[in-house]
């Protein structure tokens, strides 16, 4: 079974195509977890009335994303997770696409995202994640192993899935990559929240890599997201 987990709040008008795309699936058992962080839009009277067969849900505060995501992980009952936010969907046959290759060998079966107005995320695993993200979470199948010694970062608003991916990498965990692409995602903004990702990344470097390789590395994506700055400032004055 998967446990798919889908974090939300003030996100009732997202979650309707959210909710449709999981109970579209076909192909292996599923369970739909959904946390919302106490949400003021009316989302706990809406999923109580509409019941949905196979979800499950919570409503309550939290502290954040990975305050969210780690409760869905206590709650998850499925051999496999996948992450799933409110306005995300799980692109149509995924699941029965990639049910025969869930083997208990992997640790992580990834493939490829759509982002709304930016293409794809292609979702590799080398050592450049030594430098950046290379897994996108709505496009990542994580055994749930992998969560029996981890649970995301709370200090983190932005990069905590990244550090998960570095731990695997680290460790030379079983990894897939399959040319499919698995979901469709709202885009990640720069700016603000490129700058909040550059100095959890860096700050994840340290933590894992030490002070030499994380500052190597961390050089590398300051001048990554530098070239990713300067282009959507000379974009806007086009």
């Amino acid at each position: 079974m998967i446990s798919v987990i889908t974090v939300t709040y003030n996100a009732r008008h997202l979650l309707p195509e959210t909710i449709a795309s999981v109970q579209a699936q076909t192909g292996m058992a599923v369970e739909h977890l959904i946390i919302d962080g106490n949400s003021t839009d009316g989302t706990a009277n809406w999923l109580r009335e509409q019941n949905f067969p196979l979800v499950r849900w919570i409503s309550e505060p939290d502290s954040g994303i990975y305050d969210a995501m780690n409760k869905g992980l206590d709650r998850a009952k499925g051999n496999w997770i996948l992450f799933i936010c409110a306005g995300d969907v799980i692109l149509p046959g995924v699941l029965e696409k990639v049910a025969p290759l869930l083997t208990n060998d992997l640790d992580l079966l990834a493939g490829h995202s759509l982002q709304t107005g930016s293409g794809r995320f292609i979702g590799t695993f080398s050592d450049a994640i030594l430098v950046s993200n290379l897994i996108h979470h709505q496009a990542a199948f994580y055994n749930q192993r992998v969560f029996e010694n981890f649970r995301y970062d709370t200090q983190l608003r932005a990069m905590s899935d990244y550090e998960l991916n570095l731990i695997l990498f680290l460790r030379r965990s079983q990894v897939r990559i399959i040319d499919l692409d698995m979901s469709r995602c709202a885009e990640q903004g720069i700016s603000a929240g490129m700058w909040q990702s550059l100095l959890e990344s860096n700050r994840i470097k340290y933590r894992h890599l030490g002070f030499w390789k994380g500052t190597k590395y961390g050089l590398i994506l300051v001048w990554k997201y530098g070239v990713i700055y300067l282009k959507s400032i000379k974009r806007k004055h086009l």
